[in-house]
């Protein structure tokens, strides 16, 4: 190896020579096979940790932006859109998150097993890998958090979002860089990893608490189901509406009597299957009104609405704002 063989060619041509000295065959190693069972479980569990930790910085910034608002950075459509981008987030914790931590107790427990394996090379190289991903990400994010605060973002904004941010990618860096350096006898069984032990149980009681709150801005599976409805029962006059609108084209400006005289459309509540509510209040002017269940995400968008019975008022000259915009999929 002073002469500049490769390590692995110089004990291969020792085994060499010590067989011819000795006319005893040293036998292959067992288990050489295992590379590729090592790559999988490596990259799996750096694929669950990149969802998990990316869906929970996903789930605090649509949370720092809720409770530190700032209304020059609010959109019509903001309430909507984060409601159903927390949903995404939380799910992607939910499972994410265990994969991750039972697909990395069994690396963990390989490792004491055959302690040779803290060096192997497909364990540094994805390593390595995961950490590059990590350090791309917390520029990426650090990045978009510094454009908003030079935009003109209030502060506490910003540092929140640079502390999510740091806590993330610093956790991660922390856990693996250290990691690479663990010498065998720190993977030895009886000093318990205690290492290991205190980051999962950190990241698991971090993860809940995020979670917690997640499912407190959110609401439960009933209650967006509830809000799905209310925000079908908001589609379907909408398309009453555009009906409307093109009827009054075509038929000399003038706004039907009934709703029965539009076709293809819904006419009635999806869950209490009742009709909807028509009235002309002018020549062109008329009202659709329906029974919510919940009050609106957004109030400050045209199709804000009170829990219970609300009317909207429309202009059959004019074609409407979709209201899809304000509740996206």
């Amino acid at each position: 190896m002073a002469r500049g063989w490769p390590e692995k060619e110089a004990y291969a041509a020792l085994a060499t020579q010590y067989e011819l000295i000795t006319g005893i065959e040293i036998p292959n190693r067992s288990g050489t096979g295992t590379a590729a069972k090592d790559a999988f479980f490596h990259l799996l569990v750096f694929s669950t940790l990149a969802t998990w930790t990316i869906g929970l910085g996903s789930l605090a910034f649509i949370l720092i932006d809720r409770w530190l608002a700032d209304e020059l950075f609010l959109r019509t459509y903001s309430a909507g859109y984060d409601m159903y981008s927390a949903a995404e987030s939380i799910a992607s914790v939910l499972v994410a998150f265990p994969i991750y931590l039972l697909v990395s107790r069994a690396v963990l427990h390989d490792e004491t097993l055959h302690r040779e394996k803290l060096n192997s090379p497909v364990r540094k190289w994805l390593t390595y890998m995961a950490l590059v991903i990590a350090a791309c990400i917390f520029i990426g994010d650090l990045i978009t958090a510094l454009t908003y605060f030079l935009r003109g973002e209030i502060t506490s904004r910003f540092l929140a979002k640079a502390f999510v941010v740091l806590v993330l990618s610093g956790g991660v860096f922390f856990y693996y860089f250290g990691g690479l350096k663990r010498s065998e006898k720190e993977a030895d069984p009886q000093t318990g990893f205690n290492r290991d032990r205190w980051m999962a149980a950190v990241s698991a009681l971090v993860v809940v608490g995020m979670l917690i709150c997640g499912f407190t801005f959110v609401g439960s599976p009933r209650t967006q189901r509830t809000l799905r409805a209310d925000q079908r029962r908001t589609e379907d006059l909408y398309q009453i509406a555009v009906k409307v609108n093109s009827n009054w084209s075509a038929n000399g400006n003038k706004v039907p009597d009934h709703l029965d005289e539009l076709q293809g459309i819904a006419l009635s509540d999806p869950v209490t299957r009742s009709t909807y509510e028509y009235r002309v209040t002018e020549n062109s002017r008329y009202e659709l009104c329906a029974t919510f269940a919940l009050a609106s995400q957004d109030s400050r968008g045209p199709w804000s609405h009170a829990a219970g019975h609300h009317c909207f008022a429309f202009e059959a000259s004019r074609v409407p704002d979709n209201p899809s915009i304000y509740f996206p999929d």
